[in-house]
């Protein structure tokens, strides 16, 4: 079993990462976009002891939709109390909610790699379930028989959906942070 520790336990810089606090969401979101990736070239090569792909898929899915999530909290459309609320696991809603805001940030073009990412994970995963669990609550198997995965396309496409979603966060913030500093300044000569 892990042991977690608070940090004023830790009295010296272990290398641990954190597990908690505002700072650390994007750490949430890129820790599950390396384990996927990591996971699948894992399984690509068939090394290491794991012979699924739904923990991978899994991943994949689940960095999508925290990052989109991320990207209205951010940009401050919704705040992520709000999200979960509205969207839940609903990536197609989600992402309809969120493709407006990116296309401020990012070419138009660049945004069909998320596209199609949300497309599949939606046509094999509408309800953040499947990968979890091999049948659904009826037993019914919830993946198609005979259904394929190609992991070197998988891990591309998803490099490319990453990268077009982390630009677009970080743009997000540099012209947030650039909007405060504005407003600051304008109270600040409004006092003078």
């Amino acid at each position: 079993m892990a042991k977690f520790i608070q940090q004023e336990e830790v009295t010296a810089d272990l290398g641990m990462p954190l597990i908690d606090g505002n700072a650390e969401r994007s750490q949430y979101r890129r820790g599950y976009f390396a384990c996927a990736k990591d996971a699948a070239f894992a399984l690509r090569l068939l090394k290491g002891s794991n012979k699924s792909p739904m923990p991978v898929l899994f991943l994949y899915r689940h960095y999508l939709e925290i990052a989109l999530k991320d990207a209205l909290e951010i940009s401050k459309a919704f705040d992520l109390q709000q999200a979960d609320k509205k969207f839940g696991h609903d990536l197609v809603k989600l992402w309809a909610e969120t493709k407006p805001i990116l296309g401020n940030f990012v070419l138009p073009h660049l945004m069909d790699v998320i596209d199609v990412a949300v497309e599949d994970f939606n046509k094999f995963d509408r309800r953040a379930d499947a990968f979890r669990y091999a049948v659904n609550k009826d037993g019914e198997p919830q993946m198609p028989k005979d259904t394929y995965l190609i992991f070197h396309a998988l891990i591309a496409h998803m490099d490319r959906v990453s990268d077009v979603i982390e630009h677009a966060i970080l743009t997000i913030r540099q012209e947030e942070a650039e909007l405060d500093r504005r407003i600051d300044e304008a109270v600040a000569n409004d006092r003078s």
